[in-house]
Parts: C-alpha cells; sequence; structure tokens
C-alpha cells in the first residue's frame, strides 16, 4: 500500500477507525454480567470437595483476558467466554478422562449448572449455555470450561514471573496439561507429560508484551484470577485484533464453522505488529505482513506456530478441514482489497459505504455518530474558551493590568 497521505488524512482515517474500535466493544453492562457469571463458576469448581486437595486455580482465557472481544454482528448472538480449570496437583492414577469426567459430573450435579450444560460435550472443554438455559435476558453467552493439571510449583513459578522480564524460557515455567478427547492415551495415560501441552497464561502475557504495554494483561496468583476491570481505552494492537474479527465476521456470517479462527487472526496479527502507535499505520502494516509468519512442516502443510508452545500447531485442523485453509486465504485478500478500496475512497462519504459493506452499515453508522458527537463537543469547548478569551480582552480594553514584571526573573 504505497500511498502517501497527509498528515490531515492520516488523522481522518484513524479517527474513523478509532471510533470503529470503541463501537465493537462490549457494554459495560455485558462485561459486568460475563465476569459475575465467571465469578460464580469459578466459585463453585473451586469448592469441589474432590478437586479441593489439588488446590484447583480458576483463570479467564481467549479474547475477554486478552482485552479483544468484540461484539457479535447479530445482537441474538452469544459472546464467548473461556475459562481455565487448572488443578496444581493430581491423583496419580488419574487419566485426562478421569479429570474431564469429574469436573463434567460436578457441573452437571449442580440445581443451578446442570440445565446448562451442553449435551454435547466438547473435544477439550465443558460449555454452559447461559442464553438456553437461563431466566436473565442479559445473559447472551456460553462459557467454556478447559480442564487441566498444571505442575505443583506453578504458583510459585507465576509468583517469580512478577519479577522477571519477558523470556520464552521463563514462560514456557507456566504451561499446562490440558484434556483432550481426541488423545490415543485419554482413557490411559496416567503420566501427565504424555498429555497435549497448552500455556495460556503464558500466551497472555506474550501478547501484553507484543502489545509494548506490559500492564495490559497481567499475571496473577490467585485462586480465582480476576477479570480485569472494564476499560474501553485500547493499545493498538488490541483494536487492530477487533478490527480484523469484525471483518472476518462480517465476511464468513454464513459460515461461522469455517471461517478464520480468532487465535489464528490474534497470533499473526501480533507477530505482524512493529509497535504503531497511529492506528491506521498500524493496521496498514499488519495487512501487508499478516502471512509472513506462516510455515511449512516437513511435508509441506501450513504451521501458525503458538509462540508460546512451538509444538502447538493452531492450524492443525487445517489438513483435515480443506476449506477453513481456502477461508482464511480467501479472507487475507478481501482484507487487503478492502483496505485498499477503503483508503483510495475519493470522500468521507464515499469512506462510510465502503466501510459500511465492509464492517457493517449499523456498526459504521453508530462509530459515525460517535465521531461527529465527540467534534461537536470540541467545537463547543473550543467556543466557550474563545468566548471565554474574548470577553477578558473586552474587560480589559482601557484598562491598566498589573502583572509581575517577569523580564529580569522574579
Amino acid at each position: 500500500m504505497g500511498r502517501i497521505f497527509s498528515k490531515e488524512q492520516k488523522e481522518e482515517f484513524k479517527d474513523i477507525l478509532e471510533t470503529l474500535g470503541e463501537s465493537l466493544d462490549i457494554t459495560q453492562t455485558q462485561y459486568d454480567n460475563l465476569t459475575r457469571s465467571y465469578k460464580a463458576v469459578g466459585e463453585f469448581l473451586q469448592n469441589d470437595p474432590v478437586f479441593e486437595p489439588y488446590k484447583p486455580i480458576v483463570s479467564p482465557q481467549g479474547s475477554l483476558r486478552l482485552g479483544t472481544i468484540i461484539q457479535p454482528i447479530n445482537p441474538n448472538d452469544d459472546l464467548d467466554v473461556d475459562l481455565v480449570y487448572r488443578l496444581s496437583e493430581k491423583n496419580p492414577m488419574w487419566t485426562q478422562k478421569d479429570i474431564k469426567d469429574k469436573v463434567g459430573s460436578r457441573l452437571k450435579g449442580s440445581d443451578r449448572y446442570a440445565p446448562m450444560v451442553n449435551k454435547k460435550e466438547g473435544r477439550r472443554c465443558w460449555t454452559l449455555l447461559y442464553r438456553d438455559n437461563s431466566d436473565n435476558p442479559k445473559e447472551k453467552y456460553h462459557m467454556d470450561i478447559l480442564p487441566s493439571v498444571a505442575d505443583s510449583k506453578y504458583v510459585e513459578r507465576m509468583t517469580h514471573l512478577f519479577s522477571e522480564n519477558f523470556s520464552d524460557q521463563t514462560v514456557d515455567q507456566i504451561s499446562i496439561r490440558i484434556t483432550d478427547k481426541e488423545a490415543k492415551d485419554y482413557a490411559t495415560s496416567m503420566y501427565k507429560e504424555d498429555w497435549l501441552k497448552s500455556n495460556p497464561d503464558g500466551y497472555a502475557l506474550w501478547f501484553a508484551h507484543r502489545c509494548k504495554a506490559d500492564e495490559t494483561v497481567k499475571l496473577r496468583a490467585e485462586a480465582i484470577v480476576p477479570v480485569e476491570k472494564y476499560n474501553k481505552k485500547k493499545t493498538v494492537l488490541q483494536r487492530i485484533v477487533q478490527i480484523l474479527k469484525r471483518h472476518r465476521d462480517m465476511m464468513f456470517y454464513n459460515d461461522t464453522e469455517d471461517k478464520p479462527i480468532s487465535i489464528i487472526i490474534t497470533t499473526l496479527t501480533a507477530r505482524a505488529y512493529n509497535g504503531e502507535q497511529n492506528l491506521l499505520e498500524g493496521l496498514l502494516n499488519v495487512v501487508d505482513n499478516l502471512e509472513k509468519s506462516i510455515t511449512k512442516n516437513e511435508i509441506g502443510e501450513d504451521v501458525v506456530s503458538n509462540p508460546v508452545n512451538p509444538e502447538e500447531n493452531f492450524a492443525d485442523k487445517w489438513p483435515t478441514h480443506p476449506k477453513r485453509r481456502k477461508n482464511f486465504y480467501k479472507w487475507l485478500a478481501a482484507v487487503k482489497k478492502d483496505m485498499h478500496e477503503i483508503l483510495d475512497g475519493a470522500n468521507r462519504i464515499q469512506i462510510q459505504i465502503i466501510m459500511g459493506r465492509v464492517f457493517g452499515k449499523n456498526m459504521i453508522e453508530k462509530a459515525s455518530s460517535l465521531l461527529v458527537e465527540r467534534r461537536k463537543s470540541k467545537l463547543a469547548t473550543g467556543a466557550a474558551l474563545l468566548t471565554s478569551a474574548g470577553k477578558v480582552a473586552a474587560n480589559t480594553v482601557g484598562k491598566v493590568i498589573n502583572t509581575a514584571n517577569t523580564f529580569y526573573g522574579d
């Protein structure tokens, strides 16, 4: 994208994109409902007498933790909440299946949560369907609960990481082993070292590091790690991820099963991001370089490696689901083309029409209204200051103003 923009044009596009990003944020009410449910489920799982001896820790993961969660296109669609339920130790005789089944039994044995448990058991998670089984119309979300086992020194290492700079070696120390129904040894292996490795805490720390603002995601060594407070202020990288996810959602509105998954978009975006502080410049750079960190394995398959767990390939489903790979590259071409068209728009009206097609007419109208209101407010503030200054000037006509002489200093 070689077009050169004036300073004014850059500011104009930046303002449009920033208000778009803000319009994509979930509301304070939605956020409060999500976090309230997260805390309630966490406390319920914490009090399970079966797992209590193994010092369980509950923490958020995914877009809620990274600060990249966005509104669904259809207001009747669900938001997604991800919860990690990790044991700091385990019974030496337990397999993955034992742990996953016991978590499921805990949920199914509850009057509150039993009706919410998805009848179709997930590969790795248990899912609570709040919308389908709740009397609260504000509970428009579902919660995925991932059972896992950490190292016995997990809490000690989490605490130790507070005082260290980010590095691959230290982050690997807080990895976990997760339950996976498709694993060959799912019901047989009692050795957690054989289980699938994951590192949601490490990924959150890596993403914060890529944001160039480590305070955006904190590691917390607590039994129930709280979700960070609602915050409308986002880093440039968080906004870019939100905008690209919205583009994906619009493009695959009728094909949600095979759309590019968020973890791939987030990972490639964070790798391509180069610390830009201007949202327009950051978005242009990311879109141009998004696919550059996709590698190939020894048999020529695409690899989007987990930055904190290289043995995990986020694109591992592409060989068995070729439509997902096809859709990713189709989306990649589309997002580049659409950005070109937006930036080549002749005027604000044309730009708004194109963005309405790409990101959704309602969302762009919402963003435009927000931008107009802010500019009106800014103009009103400026006018008030000018009026105030004018009154001061008028009142000083014909008068001698006694001020201290600072020409020679005090």
